[in-house]
């Protein structure tokens, strides 16, 4: 059941409630809808973290932990999805939106350049930004509602067939 598995895995409210780095924000720690593990509750915040981490700025977890403290969703799942973006992934997933973003918007690839000064520099990154605004928020729309599609459908078998599990047990049990 992916509720048991999120409840194994997922740190206990209270332990968390006792960091030292979450006193500012120990007020609003109290809400039970932050730790909740149901599946639209899960769903929602696994979506948000991987929509943030398509923003191409260093602040990542704290964006998602503010996001699901305002939207009332599970704050430890919106924070692990938004590491998406992570040292390692962070290039091929910003290439990949940047090259989304100019198709998209039609304009050519920016040109590498090997030499390295700042006026060439600020002018490269005037050609990316755009490109890779509109990239990331295509590409990370699209990966989390994908992502939240796929996921609720699964979340869905699992516990239908959990179910039907439970029905064909207590059927054996009155034929007994």
């Amino acid at each position: 059941m992916p509720r048991q598995f999120l409840r194994r895995v997922l740190p206990h409210p209270a332990n968390l409630k006792k960091q030292w780095f979450l006193r500012p924000f120990r007020a609003l720690l109290h809400d039970p809808a932050l730790w909740a593990t149901h599946r639209r509750n899960v769903l929602r915040a696994l979506a948000l973290g991987i929509f943030i981490s398509f923003i191409p700025f260093p602040i990542h977890t704290a964006l998602a932990g503010i996001t699901a403290l305002y939207l009332r969703l599970n704050v430890p799942v919106a924070i692990v999805a938004s590491w998406l973006s992570n040292p390692i992934t962070f290039g091929p997933m910003y290439y990949g939106a940047y090259q989304l973003g100019a198709a998209v918007l039609g304009s050519p690839a920016a040109a590498s350049r090997s030499e390295f000064s700042m006026e060439p520099l600020q002018a490269l990154l005037g050609e990316i930004w755009p490109p890779l605004l509109v990239g990331c928020l295509i590409a990370g729309t699209t990966l989390s509602l994908a992502t939240y599609w796929i996921l609720n459908r699964l979340w869905i078998r699992q516990v239908r067939r959990r179910f039907q599990r439970r029905r064909d047990v207590a059927g054996q049990d009155r034929q007994a």
